[in-house]
């Protein structure tokens, strides 16, 4: 496995291959477990297998808005991992 490989196994926690992540339209996390949700709902009525609140914040929380907030809380993460020198 390469490096991008490795990477996206540690972000979406793969534990066996083949694995299948399903990610919303700004690449939050939809469900970890698409290769089991998939043959369990073949006609798709529960899709996009999502908490109720999940539903709710997408429908009204504009996508612009979602992303601003993705982008800047990434940031802060980004500078907390770098003062506390990777811990977090």
């Amino acid at each position: 496995m390469g490096q991008r490989g490795q990477y996206l196994g540690e972000k979406f926690k793969v534990k066996s291959i083949p694995t299948l992540v399903l990610l919303d339209e700004i690449g939050n996390v939809i469900t970890l477990d698409g290769r089991n949700k998939i043959p369990m709902d073949k006609a798709g009525i529960g899709f996009p297998w999502r908490s109720p609140m999940s539903v709710l914040i997408s429908t009204l929380v504009p996508k612009s808005f979602r992303l601003l907030v993705k982008s800047q809380i990434a940031g802060v993460l980004d500078k907390a991992k770098a003062v506390l020198g990777g811990v977090v």
